[in-house]
């Protein structure tokens, strides 16, 4: 059966773009593919914009993947990750360009009229200048997000990913100029026009177009980038140690009224002690507790620190995680939509995500003996590296529970066999000294079940910080979220019932009266921690939890150098350089924190000037190692059997 005939004008438009010089390259011939075997125009444009599109995704994916992994580390976690990443963009990206490209070359073909001969060249060229400007600007820009600003610093770098950003700038201009050019001559009746002479440009001309897009981009480079850092390498900081030996210790769910009512009646006596020389902490608006915390733990605020909020996303086929915004109606449909598309899954804010270093983190690099019990974001543990702290993340105790290959979730890693030997007798502990707090009493069951299971939880963290904390430690950090998962379970219930009727008066007062009996089995779990020595210094930093209004936090100290009976303001991040300049570590002039030198003693401040450093420089968890059974669903799971997600 022999082939039907094919149209006269399309090998007419084929020998004029050949002519024209358009079907000599490689590129050319493969964005004008569709020319030569079809003659419509917007067929050619939808085509030939296809492959524009492939071209597109396969340049801009991969760069915009390198742009991705610097602005968000805690999403691209490794080479893998920079792989599903650049595949996804590459997808996106692909598409948008197709779609521009087609609708460029109709608008183009469009403005030219029945005047292709005059017009073709100019329409043509402003269309691929335009691309090339807006691919060149965004490659350009891209670039500096990656390197967060280093520009110039390092010349060499910075002008081969320039040359880089101009080639695939003008090689994306070029196709969509060519297919501009095809479209329009597809309808034109004078193709044989002699204005339509031969536009090949020549190599000097391609050099020089080439050598103004470098000079254009190096320029806006310049121009766009944001004041430069200094000191983002660690330094050495030098401590010049007061000789005291300081724990913090992180209360959340607190309720300073409360406290007032019991310590005047003396239920409360150790935590009355601790907090009887305290500085206010200003509410803070957002009242996620990985947010603040983290905060307090950094002395940066989250614009800083980079944990936005507890919860955050996970896109499928990358390790790491992104921030999951602000909640709102549709951020809440567009999360649901690509959870249900099996394109993202909810995640748990975690230490990939923070940008500043902690406060132990920084008297660990100082040569401080550090330990840290259970704070937020603190999983994956950092390893094994010499001087590192000893860090029980967020999720050691789960680990423990569990069992299973380590997966960051205790550094050094030779502590878990130790751990995980004694997790049954910590476990039974923890359970007998809530027994001890809500035994038989008058509170109701579902109340004393609340009750029992936060009891146990600080319990245990208090349990594993005893057991990690050797005697000449200079520093232990350890966060205690049992006040909250009682206040958060008990008051949150109080108010509805599950038909949406509010419980009676009496009800929500004996839902209170639980609250205050978890405050009085909380003073008797820290009492030995919150007793101090003659070279020991206790802060004691507590916020509201999750509740509904701003309310203050508090941050108490006692023990040697604190002024008794003080009574001052602050802010959550003050807490870490009040803990830094307590130990003789320099603070960084890039704290947003100070410390709260009102609860010092005069001779303390006299006898320790404040000194200073540029900058602590990353944090160290980016580095961190994990290789073992990820406990991320189970993690969830917790966390939502404990009110903190839903």
């Amino acid at each position: 059966m022999s082939a039907p005939p094919t149209d006269p004008r399309v090998d007419e438009l084929r020998e004029r773009l050949r002519a024209l010089g358009y079907l000599d390259s490689g590129v050319g011939r493969f964005v004008l593919g569709p020319a030569e075997t079809n003659r419509r125009p917007i067929a050619i444009a939808m085509l030939a914009s296809l492959r524009i599109g492939i071209l597109a995704a396969l340049f801009l994916g991969p760069s915009a993947a390198i742009g991705i992994s610097g602005r968000l580390p805690s999403l691209a976690t490794g080479p893998r990750d920079v792989a599903v990443i650049a595949i996804y963009l590459g997808v996106l990206f692909g598409v948008a360009a197709s779609i521009l490209a087609f609708l460029a070359s109709l608008l183009v073909s469009a403005s030219a009229g029945d005047r292709v001969p005059k017009r073709a060249r100019p329409l043509s060229n402003l269309a691929g200048a335009f691309v090339t400007v807006a691919s060149l600007a965004y490659l350009t820009l891209w670039w500096r997000s990656a390197n967060a600003g280093l520009g110039w610093s390092a010349p060499i770098w910075t002008s081969f990913a320039l040359v880089v950003a101009v080639a695939i700038s003008l090689l994306l201009g070029h196709a969509v100029r060519v297919t501009a050019l095809a479209v329009m001559l597809s309808r034109s009746s004078s193709l044989g026009d002699p204005a339509l002479r031969s536009w090949t440009a020549s190599w000097g001309l391609s050099l020089s177009v080439g050598a103004i897009a470098f000079v254009g981009a190096a320029a806006l480079l310049v121009i766009s980038a944001p004041r430069e850092r200094t000191g983002d390498a660690a330094p050495s900081l030098t401590v010049v140690s007061p000789g005291l030996r300081v724990r913090v210790i992180a209360i959340d769910g607190f309720d300073p009224g409360i406290l007032e009512g019991l310590a005047s009646a003396g239920q409360v006596p150790a935590l009355a002690a601790a907090l009887a020389s305290r500085a206010t902490l200003a509410p803070e608006p957002i009242r996620d507790p990985a947010r603040i915390w983290t905060t307090m733990a950094t002395g940066q605020p989250a614009e800083r620190h980079g944990v936005q909020g507890l919860e955050t996303r996970r896109v499928v086929g990358v390790q790491g995680t992104m921030p999951a915004g602000e909640t709102s109606q549709f951020g809440s449909l567009l999360s649901g939509a690509t959870d249900l598309l099996r394109l993202t899954s909810p995640a748990i804010a975690s230490g990939t995500e923070r940008r500043e270093q902690t406060f132990w983190e920084v008297a660990s690099g100082a040569g401080l003996r550090t330990v840290v019990v259970n704070w937020w974001a603190t999983w994956p543990a950092a390893g094994d590296a010499p001087g590192a702290p000893v860090i029980l993340t967020d999720r050691a105790s789960l680990r423990l529970e569990r069992g299973g290959s380590l997966d960051a979730e205790i550094a050094p890693a030779a502590l878990y066999e130790t751990l995980r030997a004694r997790w049954p007798q910590v476990r039974t502990a923890a359970a007998g000294e809530a027994e001890r707090c809500f035994g038989p009493t008058a509170i109701d069951e579902d109340a004393g079940t609340i009750l029992r299971r936060s009891a146990e939880l600080d319990a245990m963290q208090l349990a594993l910080a005893r057991d990690v904390s050797p005697s000449t430690m200079d520093l232990l950090a350890i966060y205690l979220p049992g006040l909250d998962i009682a206040q958060h379970a008990l008051l949150g219930q109080a108010l509805r019932q599950g038909s949406g009727q509010a419980q009676s008066a009496s009800a929500v007062a004996r839902r209170l009266d639980a609250l205050r009996a978890y405050y009085v089995c909380l003073d008797r779990l820290l009492t030995d921690t919150l007793r101090s020595k003659a070279s020991d210094l206790v802060i004691v930093a507590t916020e509201p939890g999750r509740v509904e209004a701003p309310a203050p936090g508090l941050l108490g100290m006692t023990g040697a150098g604190s002024r008794p009976g003080a009574a001052v303001s602050a802010k959550a991040s003050d807490l870490a350089p009040t803990v830094l300049y307590s130990l003789g570590v320099p603070l960084s002039r890039a704290l947003a924190g100070t410390p709260v030198t009102g609860l010092l003693t005069d001779d303390f401040v006299q006898g320790h000037p404040i000194r200073t450093t540029a900058s602590y420089g990353p944090p160290a968890t980016r580095g961190s190692s994990r290789s073992g059974q990820p406990l991320d669903q189970e993690a969830i799971d917790r966390l939502r059997s404990l009110g903190y997600v839903k």
